[in-house]
This record gives structure tokens, C-alpha cells and sequence, in this order.
């Protein structure tokens, strides 16, 4: 099979979205399929796979983020093509998909209207009633619509998008993590300063206004059991004013931006995973982090029930700082729990969240949509 990515980023930009296009890239790759990437340039970078076409792209305010240009001169000839963004590359994308008649797949991978606060000039609930109305018409032109969550299939399902939804999770790589995950530990927290001994809340991801990070930073600093650090993992354009704030504090620690797939060496460093983001459709870290064996305390939100098996292998707990805290502290507190959550996060990692299992529904789902000769 041959298939056609088209995406508005793409490495060396990180982001859970970058990181789910290459995953599946290569399982598919594995499978013996020839996957083409068409994205946005990046000045400096260099590609060493042939297969990667890049557009040409232009600065934006959000850091490192650029605005593709998307204009290919020749495009190979493909039996289906899969946009993982609905606008300038996905547009391309669908024009792309109905001038050669093939099928036409989208990954709804970003809940756009949670972004609306980037829209400075427009009032926010006009922002949001044009993202659906944009995403309703784009959808319009799709054969099949992957959504990472149930919850994304019931928002698209809610903006009235009659296009067929399957729900398939963004894979993580298992075989990247370390095989001696406690010599992990170690080494990362002696790089840091943290004795072996202490207990660690860990954040991996993008330091930024949505990811909701002073929360974890407010709840963190109402904890009363000692001994505790929290591990902010990732850069973001809120990293240079959280570490000149009050929350700069000995035993709160920013790593700064680590590349994938480095940054799984960091989830070792962990006992506990929190995340406080309420605009996720899939929330790809924590799937990462149970690769890793954490259990998890999030804020409840719509995207993450897929996520997160409450009760079993962490806990989504209510919008309240209280409640945070509450259940942060019973796990850091009962250590045969934390244990019991930790085992039961590595097998659900394993049995829904790897990459192979998911290039494989991928496979299937592709494979329904291309008609047969006789057809």
C-alpha cells in the first residue's frame, strides 16, 4: 500500500502530534507499506528520509511553530491519502485525495476549540462557532474521519459531522524505553539532584497557558508530605516565566525541552504521573507514562476516560485542587497501591496503547477503504 501523510507539523518541531505521525510512519513502514510525509520546512533541518517532502513555511508568534505554504510540484502516485490537520495541509490533503480518486482519511487529533484564547482579535465565542462551522465543512470532504478518543467521536458527533468515526488511540513505541528502568531512575535523578529515595511527581509535555500548569505548581505547593518533587519535563513559551516565579523553589525542577524519543528515558524518574490539561482528545503522554509503569492523577476530562482506567491504574479526580491533592497523597502515601496502579498501567500500555497493535487497526481500517479491482 502506498499512503500519503500531509500535516501542518512534523519533526524537528515536538509535539504529541509530530511524535504520532512518525510512530505510525514507521509501523507502517514495517508492514511493508511505503508511507510519504508531506509537511512544513523548518529552517536548518535537514531530512535523511527520502520519503519526507517538505513545504515551504513562514515564522508564526507561537515559538518554533511555523505556517506551512503547502505547494508540492509532483506528487507520487498513492492508493490513499490520511491528513493529520484540517487546514492549510490537510486542504491540500482532501484536493489531492479527489484529484487522483482516492480514499481520503482524517486524524482528529486537537480539540481546536479549547485553543480559541490564541484568536486575540476575536471574540471567543465567535471563535469557536467558526472552528466548527470550518471543521463541519472540511469533514464534509472525508471518506473517514480517526479520532484518538470516544470523546472526540461525540464532539465531532455533536457539530453535527456525519462522516463514519472510528476511534483508534495515538500508538507509543514500547521498545524505546530503557530495559533497566530503576538504572534509569537513578541516572536521571542523581542529573538532577534528587536522592533515590524521594518520591517524584512527574510532567512531560508542552509548558503552556492550556496545559494548565500552575495549577499542578499550586497543588504541588499545598502538598504536606515530604520529600516530594515535581518534574516539569518539556519547554514551551511558559517556561522562561515559571522558572523566575515563586514556583522556582528547590524541589520543583524544569528539565527543558527533551527531544523524543529521549524524553521516554525521563518517565523512569517518576513515581507518580500528574496532568491538569482539561483540552486533550487523547492525551499521548499518558500513555507514555503507563508504557512506563506510572499510575496517573489527572483532572477529569472528557478525552482522557480512554486514557486513564480510573480506580485502576490512576485516578481522574474533579476540577478541585482539593480533590487533587487528596488523591496525589493516598498514592504517594500507600505504597502497595502505587504498585498495584503501576502493574496495571504497563499492561493496559502493552495491550491498547502500543504502536504495533495500533498500526495494525490502522492497517485494517485502510484496507476497508480501498476498493478492490472488481469493485
Amino acid at each position: 500500500m502506498r499512503i500519503a501523510f500531509f500535516a501542518d507539523s512534523y519533526k524537528p518541531y515536538l509535539s504529541g502530534v509530530t511524535n504520532t505521525i512518525e510512530i505510525l510512519a514507521n509501523e507502517l513502514r514495517l508492514l511493508g507499506h511505503r508511507v510519504y510525509i508531506f509537511a512544513p520546512g523548518y529552517p536548518g533541518h535537514k531530512d535523511t528520509d527520502p520519503d519526507v517532502f517538505r513545504f515551504p513555511s513562514v515564522p508564526t508568534g507561537y515559538p518554533k511553530f511555523r505556517l506551512a505554504l503547502p505547494f508540492v510540484r509532483e506528487i507520487p502516485e498513492v492508493d490513499i491519502v490520511h491528513a493529520h490537520s484540517p487546514f492549510q495541509s490537510g486542504l491540500l490533503a482532501r484536493f489531492i485525495a479527489k484529484q487522483k480518486g482516492v480514499p481520503f482519511v482524517y486524524s482528529f487529533h486537537t480539540l481546536f476549540t479549547r485553543y480559541v484564547h490564541f484568536a486575540r482579535f476575536v471574540p471567543p465565542r465567535l471563535a469557536k462557532m467558526g472552528i466548527v462551522a470550518y471543521l463541519q465543512s472540511f469533514c464534509r470532504g472525508t471518506d473517514q474521519i480517526v479520532t484518538p478518543s470516544e470523546m472526540a467521536r461525540r464532539a465531532l458527533r455533536a457539530w453535527q459531522v456525519k462522516t463514519p468515526v472510528e476511534v483508534i488511540p495515538s500508538g507509543i513505541e514500547l521498545h524505546r524505553y530503557p530495559e533497566d528502568l530503576e538504572a534509569a531512575k537513578l541516572r536521571l535523578r542523581h542529573k538532577y539532584g534528587l536522592h533515590k529515595d524521594d518520591k517524584v511527581l512527574l510532567y512531560a509535555g508542552r509548558l503552556s497557558k492550556e496545559k494548565n500548569i500552575r495549577f499542578l505548581l499550586d497543588a504541588f505547593s499545598e502538598l504536606k508530605i515530604p520529600n516530594v518533587k515535581l518534574v516539569l519535563v518539556g519547554g514551551g513559551p511558559s517556561l522562561p516565566a515559571l522558572r523566575v516565579t515563586r514556583y522556582a523553589l528547590r524541589n520543583v525542577v524544569f528539565t527543558g525541552e527533551i527531544p523524543y524519543p529521549g524524553i521516554l528515558n525521563y518517565y523512569a524518574m517518576g513515581d507518580i504521573f500528574v496532568f491538569a490539561s482539561k483540552t486533550e482528545t487523547q492525551g499521548m503522554v499518558l500513555a507514555e507514562a503507563k508504557g512506563a509503569g506510572l499510575p496517573i492523577v489527572a483532572l477529569f476530562a472528557g478525552g482522557l476516560i480512554d486514557s486513564v482506567r480510573s480506580g485502576i491504574d490512576g485516578y481522574l479526580v474533579p476540577r478541585s485542587q482539593g480533590k487533587f491533592i487528596e488523591h496525589v497523597e493516598r498514592l504517594l502515601t500507600d505504597d502497595g497501591l502505587r504498585a498495584k496502579m503501576s502493574r496495571a498501567a504497563r499492561e493496559d500500555a502493552a495491550a491498547r496503547f502500543s504502536s504495533v497493535v495500533v498500526a495494525k487497526e490502522i492497517e485494517t481500517l485502510y484496507n476497508s477503504l480501498i476498493k478492490s479491482p472488481e469493485d
